[in-house]
């Protein structure tokens, strides 16, 4: 397989309602969206969302070095998956990981999603040809909120989702204990309740959060601590009956691999495209699991269909995952890339992906509407 042409395209869709948290408001979505085609005309399509907030990446480079790497790929023939993930690897080196991961998502994706149309196959079974031994489960997400009655709508609409888990942000200790009461009560004790502060708290304050918090029987507290307070984490992890997940902190200098040899904390929030992809994903997943660590599998405020369904891909090959996110553009993004509706159905479930790569066909039009075009080429 060669790369006969390729799209870069910066995309900017707005959100259909303000989304909040410790760390960032946004009011739209911002992502790399790739496109490559071969010499028979299969169309390939991957995304990757740039967060500076998070993982330090700035999408005007991202986009800079998408359009270098695309270059060097198209310079040679592709044989096999295993053959295109470990060329993608060499050209971009041990620093691209950590300076643009979410363009090196974007490509792989593509990649991948275009070698499923050649041969008829979902990415998942592209990765190991075994059948998923797990169905995709997806949690919801309740994003800081203002007010009892904006917290209220979305209780409402989880209830009539009948979701089985809900995560809940909040950015101080006695606001966030109000707001986590408020779901308890309204959904009950059945549902799965967990809490993620984006660091909003101090090593001790996340502490005295959690020994509040007990009869609430949460299932864990993500990222207590602001991202470069390591100590704070381990801390935090070490006085805590709660499972302590990191997510901002994966991205620091030291990286995600620290944190998994050196008992950081209990858990991972594993993002495909802040992790730079499958094969760092999924590799994170398996390091992480050896050491019995907790893993969700996350996903961006504001991703299209094309990132939510390369997630439940990646679902498929980490079948020990605890929670799934992601798959709710149709109640955020004012239009989606893609026709088909890939919304999670009432209780979190839907179908294992079984369409050729991703299962998905790009509305170029739509693209074309939400998006700068940064970069096109063809032999």
């Amino acid at each position: 397989m060669t790369i006969h042409k390729f799209g870069i395209y910066d995309v900017k869709i707005p959100f259909l309602r303000p989304i909040a948290h410790h760390l960032r408001t946004r009011v739209k979505t911002r992502s790399i969206i790739v496109t490559i085609e071969d010499d028979r005309g299969n169309c390939g399509v991957g995304e990757g969302a740039p967060r500076e907030y998070v993982t330090g990446e700035r999408i005007e480079e991202s986009l800079g070095f998408a359009a270098e790497t695309l270059e060097l790929l198209r310079q040679g023939h592709l044989r096999h998956p295993t053959e295109m993930l470990a060329r993608v690897t060499a050209v971009i080196g041990p620093a691209g990981y950590h300076r643009h991961p979410a363009a090196i998502c974007a490509i792989e994706t593509a990649i991948l999603d275009l070698f499923g149309k050649r041969v008829s196959r979902p990415i998942h079974r592209i990765l190991r040809e075994t059948q998923p031994t797990c169905r995709p489960l997806y949690s919801g997400v309740i994003p800081h909120v203002e007010t009892d009655a904006q917290l209220l709508n979305y209780i409402h609409l989880a209830r009539q989702l009948e979701l089985k888990a809900i995560k809940v942000k909040v950015t101080a200790l006695e606001e966030g204990l109000h707001q986590l009461t408020t779901v308890r009560n309204a959904l009950g004790f059945e549902i799965d309740l967990r809490v993620d502060a984006n660091g909003a708290f101090s090593a001790r304050s996340a502490i005295d959060f959690i020994r509040y918090a007990k009869p609430l029987r949460l299932s864990s507290i993500e990222q207590p601590v602001p991202r470069g307070d390591l100590t704070g984490m381990q801390r935090v992890a070490q006085n805590s009956h709660l499972p302590v997940i990191a997510d901002e902190s994966m991205y620091t200098r030291k990286g995600p691999y620290h944190l998994i040899e050196n008992g950081i904390c209990h858990g991972l929030n594993i993002r495909l495209s802040s992790c730079g992809g499958f094969n760092r994903a999924i590799d994170l997943y398996r390091r992480a699991r050896q050491k019995k660590m907790v893993v969700l599998l996350g996903a961006h405020v504001g991703e299209t269909a094309v990132l939510s369904l390369a997630g439940r891909n990646l679902a498929m090959r980490c079948p020990e995952h605890q929670h799934l996110e992601g798959s709710f553009s149709k109640f955020l993004l004012a239009e989606d890339l893609v026709r088909e509706d890939t919304t999670f159905r009432h209780g979190g479930v839907t179908p294992v992906p079984d369409g050729p790569g991703l299962g998905i066909r790009l509305e170029k039009a739509v693209l074309a509407k939400w998006s700068d075009v940064y970069a096109l080429c063809e032999n």
